[in-house]
């Protein structure tokens, strides 16, 4: 159907005006406040900066990225038959802002013969074979428990590192590398090493 000269201008104006209608929306869209992230109110307790706070969550995605799983707080995950705890940037020990109390400050536990132990029993819980990605316990805080699987160390950690084996008395871990080959087995359990080395460790079997 054709359209007299009178309909074909009154069909541009409206067109025109739903353009200009169209084009004043958006704005209005694009300015829109952004929903705060799950764990807000953490990072805010915590006191970090927008920086800080986007490198930790870029450092927690890489973690995702390997192995899945959930993360239940700003810089904590669940994986399978483990966990993860990343340190906040800035800071020598991993805590987890998620925590219902707040973490006192922590240090490395030196005895009287110079020998360095985990800081506290708490950051590896009973039953788990616990390696921190710095030495003396420092960093991020990888947990694995499930025996007789060949759990893959995190990716990145190429170098220097410490480790505990909180077993059940007596019980040893593992560690292998890239085609499965032996690297060492852990003295009985519990036994720690403050100055331990990633390096030619790909696999950990935790008992």
């Amino acid at each position: 159907m054709r359209l007299t000269t009178a309909a074909r201008a009154g069909a541009l104006a409206t067109a025109v005006t739903l353009l200009g209608l169209a084009s004043t929306a958006a704005p209005a869209q694009a300015t829109t406040t952004e929903n705060p992230t799950p764990f807000a109110s953490q990072i805010r307790r915590a006191g970090l900066t927008a920086s800080q706070a986007a490198q930790l969550q870029h450092r927690v995605d890489r973690y995702l990225a390997q192995y899945g799983g959930k993360q239940v707080s700003a810089n904590r995950i669940l994986i399978p038959d483990g966990q993860i705890t990343v340190a906040v940037p800035g800071e020598t020990y991993a805590r987890d802002l998620g925590a219902t109390k707040k973490s006192a400050a922590k240090s490395a536990v030196r005895t009287p013969s110079g020998t360095v132990l985990p800081a506290d029993a708490s950051d590896c819980a009973y039953k788990n074979f616990c390696g921190w990605k710095g030495a003396h316990y420092t960093g991020d805080i990888w947990q694995k428990g499930k025996c007789n699987v060949y759990a893959e160390i995190p990716r990145g950690w190429n170098s220097g590192g410490s480790w505990w084996n909180n077993q059940t008395p007596g019980t040893v871990a593992r560690m292998y590398g890239k085609t499965y080959n032996f690297v060492y087995q852990t003295p009985p359990a519990s036994s720690y090493d403050p100055t331990g080395n990633w390096g030619p460790v790909w696999y950990v079997k935790p008992c």
